[in-house]
């Protein structure tokens, strides 16, 4: 036991030393800067307005009228408008705007006429992924609706029937969506708490695969083959408390202040900060077992970490990838916090919903461990064969 704390006591030493790693400075302010770039240049609470451009070539009422009607919705917001054609590439440049809404010339005159469907065009920016599939989901509906609106009364007039009955004939259902868990489309939920998780990973898993070739060039690499395993894993707790402790610190404040969603119940989710802090570190150990030198393991962190970040569903959906990419991202720890994250934060699902999933991660750190301890102990057979033979050959000299 006095060898445990001592292990843990002297990697806070080793923190404090100024030779290492800060890791104790380096995790709190990572933490915070992340926090604070991106929650003060994101949205919070707010519903997200795509700023889209317009062509008027019709240049009509029904056009200004579909345009006012456009600007005071809930989820577009028309920067510009032109009555005169202009090229697309000038209007979405520098990210002004993420697609341009194109009214041809003789829109009033057709959609009166009423013999055939008229089409709008819009012209979606997809130099980025994600930034049109809201705003067209929005705009194809408000279009549909605003058509069927401005249709029903010429319908009403030819048939002799009521607005809302000719309404109901050119648009009999109707989908109405409810969006949950992020319905302000809040960039402190997802970008703010996914790059929080994803650098003070980063940070732990370079300050982990330095520290091999750490006990190696400081001559404790002896030292901690003869302490045994137990020993070994006790220097890990302390990367792991930090790390679960500066995060808590920083998303505390933005939960507290309504910045950030978290409907469940946050001391419930506090073992799986934990669990991804201390397996970071083992899977550190496991890769990095063979190297001498500090150095040596820094460009194997590329192994531990972003691998969880790009397959563990933080700003990719799940569902666009394989099957069995599904499977092998639980490989990596990062995976699993982002998981629980999701269900604990944004689904508030309570404790009970979650003890299989913590099952399945105790069972996942135990795996790790495993392979850790097979690795430790094969090394130490082999360098307690390697002492006895020294101490042979000096018992002969």
């Amino acid at each position: 036991m006095n060898k445990i704390i001592a292990s843990i006591d002297e990697e806070f030493q080793a923190m404090l030393s100024g030779r290492f790693i800060p890791y104790h400075i380096a995790a709190f302010m990572m933490a915070i800067m992340i926090t604070l770039i991106v929650s003060v240049c994101a949205r919070h609470g707010e519903v997200f307005e795509g700023k889209i451009a317009v062509v008027d070539l019709d240049s009509s009422q029904l056009s200004t009228t579909l345009i006012e009607k456009l600007n005071t919705s809930a989820y577009v917001e028309i920067t510009e408008v032109y009555h005169s054609p202009v090229s697309v590439r000038d209007l979405t440049a520098h990210d002004k705007n993420i697609g341009v809404l194109y009214f041809p010339k003789g829109l009033e005159k057709e959609l009166k006429r009423l013999d055939r469907t008229f089409n709008i065009g819009y012209f979606a920016d997809y130099s980025n992924l994600g930034q049109n599939g809201q705003a067209i989901a929005n705009l194809s509906e408000m279009i549909a609706t605003l058509g069927a609106e401005n249709s029903a009364p010429e319908v009403a007039a030819l048939a002799k029937s009521s607005s809302e009955k000719v309404q109901a004939l050119l648009q009999p259902m109707n989908m109405v969506k409810r969006e949950l868990y992020n319905p302000t489309t809040s960039a402190s939920i997802t970008f703010c708490s996914a790059f929080i998780y994803f650098f003070s990973s980063i940070i732990l898993g370079l300050t982990s695969v330095m520290l091999v070739g750490r006990f190696k060039v400081s001559m404790r690499w002896q030292a901690i083959l003869e302490d045994g395993f137990a020993c070994l894993i006790a220097r890990l707790l302390p990367y792991a408390l930090i790390y679960t402790t500066a995060i808590s610190l920083v998303t505390a404040p933005l939960i507290i202040f309504g910045q950030m969603r978290f409907e469940g119940n946050y001391f419930f989710h506090l073992p799986s900060m934990l669990m991804t802090g201390f397996s970071i570190s083992v899977l550190a150990l496991i890769v990095t077992w063979k190297t001498t030198q500090p150095s040596e393991g820094g460009s194997k962190m590329i192994l531990i970490v972003p691998p969880g970040f790009i397959l563990g569903g933080s700003l990719l959906a799940s569902g666009y990838m394989p099957a069995w990419v599904n499977t092998v991202k639980f490989a990596f720890p990062l995976t699993w916090e982002y998981e629980f994250w999701r269900d604990f934060s944004m689904r508030g699902l309570p404790l009970v919903d979650m003890v299989k999933s913590y099952g399945q991660y105790a069972l996942y750190v135990t795996v790790i461990t495993s392979i850790l301890a097979i690795i430790y102990f094969k090394t130490r057979i082999n360098y307690f064969e390697m002492k006895k033979l020294e101490q042979k050959d000096g018992e002969k000299t």
